[in-house]
């Protein structure tokens, strides 16, 4: 049985580091890194702008709700609201893959509800976020949801 020398040896543990972060550089370039947002400076900017709307969505007694049916995600706004003009959007962030976001425009039937087809959604977790407008006062509410 033949030794072998400690020159082969650091070659072989050269060769084995080279290889190793070879390996990483391949696999970070073809890492698929989406941003949150491509004008992420404008809107934190406006950030401040945000919080005030999101102190006016906390101080209601009554939040915004959702609720999953067969084939629709129903979004019940406060009923303090009921027979107000609401204006404003929905905004659901898929935060995995930027190419499942999608906005809606705000628009209620008749029990302030928000009616979105759920195959408009793949299965797994979103963001919601919500900014609607009543007699001139802007609120603004987020949380997470998980689609059936």
């Amino acid at each position: 049985m033949s030794k072998i020398s400690w020159g082969t040896k650091i070659a072989i543990l050269y060769i084995g580091f080279v290889l190793l972060i070879g390996t990483m550089v391949t696999m970070s370039v073809y890492q698929k890194i989406d941003v949150v947002s491509d004008d992420y400076y404008q809107k934190e900017l406006v950030f401040q702008k945000q919080i005030d709307q999101t102190k006016n969505a906390d101080a209601l007694v009554e939040k915004i709700s959702h609720v999953f049916t067969d084939k629709t995600l129903a979004i019940k706004f406060p009923s303090v609201f009921n027979g107000k003009k609401i204006s404003g959007e929905i905004v659901f962030f898929r935060p995995s893959d930027a190419l499942k976001d999608f906005t809606t425009e705000i628009q209620l039937d008749v029990n302030s509800q928000q009616q979105i087809q759920l195959n408009k959604f793949i299965k797994g977790m979103y963001k919601m976020q919500v900014s609607w407008k009543v007699d001139n006062i802007a609120y603004y509410t987020e949380e997470v949801i998980v689609i059936p």
